[in-house]
């Protein structure tokens, strides 16, 4: 706050007046000016004071401006990542970067504007990149903002690792033509149903029963006078002249 009231005093007093109407107290600037630093850390504070008091800038930066100047490179802004993030989209097979150790590293995106990118990916599957870049733009700004207070610092985005194949197998090794007439008669024998050993269906056999069903009931016929009785216990009815034909009482 101090350095921006000492280097740009006029645009300052301008901007924040401490008296008439229009008079802002300089509590409520620092109160926002604190709230736009959330998240900066110490080392990153002071490089953004280096950079406001080297900067041949005449016009006074804003807040969001400052906040910026602090961060650096160590965080895409908004803007850069969708710039980013599409060149990602156009990119067929990426390629790693060797560092100075030897190591192979990733550096096309970061690991938040990847992160972003995938959330909007079906808006620009569909075409719709005025929606997609203000999705992205919205939801970055809320991951950074995040990441900062948490301490976190830019990482890049590291590609999963593809299968890979021997070489020697994928190379086709062709066989003689003895070999392949041989697999083509072979082939053909398979397809001939004559030729084919088709096994045979297994065959049932009817099993009869020994036990020849015995009926409980007694023929009305050979023992007339046992069906009747039968009747007589089951409480069936039978008709009058059954019974006299039966030889029973009617």
């Amino acid at each position: 706050m101090t350095a921006l009231r000492g280097k740009y005093a006029s645009q300052f007093n301008k901007n924040f007046p401490n008296d008439g109407k229009n008079a802002f107290p300089i509590e409520l600037v620092e109160q926002e000016a604190a709230r736009n630093l959330v998240g900066v850390t110490p080392m990153q504070f002071e490089r953004g004071l280096a950079l406001l008091y080297t900067s041949t800038n005449k016009f006074m930066p804003s807040f969001a401006d400052f906040r910026a100047m602090c961060i650096g490179e160590d965080w895409w802004n908004a803007q850069k990542a969708w710039i980013k993030a599409c060149e990602y989209t156009k990119i067929v097979k990426p390629k790693p970067v060797e560092l100075p150790d030897g190591a192979l590293q990733y550096r096309d995106i970061t690991t938040l504007a990847k992160f972003a990118l995938d959330q909007v990916m079906i808006f620009i599957n569909d075409g719709e990149m005025y929606r997609a870049k203000d999705e992205f733009v919205r939801l970055y700004e809320a991951y950074i903002m995040e990441a900062q207070i948490k301490g976190r610092k830019q990482e890049w985005y590291q590609e999963k690792p593809s299968l890979t194949w021997n070489e020697e197998e994928k190379k086709h090794v062709p066989v003689s033509n003895e070999e392949a007439q041989k697999h083509l008669e072979e082939f053909k024998k398979k397809l001939n149903v004559k030729n084919r050993n088709v096994a045979q269906p297994q065959k049932l056999k009817a099993t009869v029963n020994p036990k020849s069903v015995e009926s409980t009931w007694p023929d009305p016929f050979d023992n007339p006078q046992g069906y009747l009785q039968t009747c007589a216990v089951d409480g069936i009815d039978v008709d009058p002249k059954i019974q006299r034909q039966f030889g029973g009482a009617a």
